[in-house]
């Protein structure tokens, strides 16, 4: 790969005798994200023509070459701004340690984006005035059919809240402010969630799975999202942790790095791990419990 700064042309290779890793942790859970470094490096070889041939080659593309040019680099730029909004997203959800996931719904076939944002933002401020305190990282979803559902992490709920002068479990509490919003019988509020099949889900989720949830909805419908819309929501005064930390490590192969940077403390566990296709790139979730592994 190459590049012209200033004139001058570089040419990038991949080190496959190092790496370049970030670290994030908070609350005792940390992502670790491991990629080979390309080393760039002036390309003398080449000579000035060579060059100019290179800049002249660019200028005298047809408009529909440029075109795909450009939307290619387009879906690139979407690609990666959908990764840090799901990172973003993920990590607040375990900085805040939340443990709970809600699902709202509808019952019609509700399609329409502004229309569930209206209805999301008003159950979250009558759930605020409901419960005192509501904190929560959201992710929109149009299910099959198309109309939209809403993913919702947050603290486990207490076993029961006041809602207009009466004492009702908590757990229904979502339901009923969500129901005055949208109408009788026309959604409901899943408390734990949904499985892939359309089914509540019995077993709580740890902290990390339930951030993966959450967070997957992010990149699943970026693309189709008008560019001014937010692909998520979050509570104002949320903290995402701590940044993260770089480093380079000696290290030839993924086992070699595996076994140099897993070090797991007492009752920590790696609960999530990806590693690309060319094995060029390495993620993994360290999450204080003993839990099941996922592979993203």
């Amino acid at each position: 790969m190459y590049r012209i700064i200033d004139g001058v042309l570089y040419e990038g290779k991949v080190s496959y005798d190092a790496w370049d890793v970030r670290t994030w942790e908070a609350n005792g859970h940390r992502e670790i994200s491991a990629s080979r470094p390309i080393i760039w490096e002036e390309h003398n070889a080449i000579s000035s023509l060579a060059k100019g041939m290179l800049v002249e080659h660019v200028a005298e593309l047809t408009d529909a070459e440029k075109e795909a040019v450009e939307a290619e680099k387009r879906e690139r730029n979407l690609e990666r701004a959908a990764r840090r909004a799901r990172t973003k997203c993920r990590r607040l959800i375990k900085a805040a340690q939340f443990n709970e996931m809600l699902t709202l719904t509808y019952r019609e076939n509700q399609t329409d984006r502004a229309l569930a944002k209206k209805h999301f933002k008003e159950w979250v401020r009558r759930m605020k005035k409901a419960l005192g305190k509501f904190c929560y990282v959201a992710a929109p979803e149009p299910q099959a059919r198309g109309a939209w559902h809403i993913h919702v992490a947050t603290w486990k709920l207490p076993k029961m809240a006041e809602y207009q002068g009466v004492k009702i479990p908590a757990w229904r509490l979502g339901t009923e402010i969500w129901r005055d919003i949208v109408g009788e019988n026309n959604g409901l509020c899943f408390v734990g969630g949904k499985d892939r099949h359309g089914r509540p889900r019995r077993a709580r989720m740890g902290i990390a799975e339930l951030a993966a949830y959450v967070s997957k909805y992010i990149t699943k419908g970026y693309a189709d999202a008008p560019a001014e819309v937010n692909r998520y929501s979050a509570s104002d005064d949320l903290d995402p942790g701590n940044k993260s930390t770089y480093e380079r490590v000696d290290a030839k192969s993924v086992r070699e790095l595996t076994e140099l940077l897993v070090r797991l403390g007492e009752g920590e566990a790696v609960v999530a791990y990806s590693l690309s296709k060319l094995q060029d790139r390495l993620w993994f979730c360290v999450e204080p419990r003993a839990g099941r592994l996922v592979l993203s």
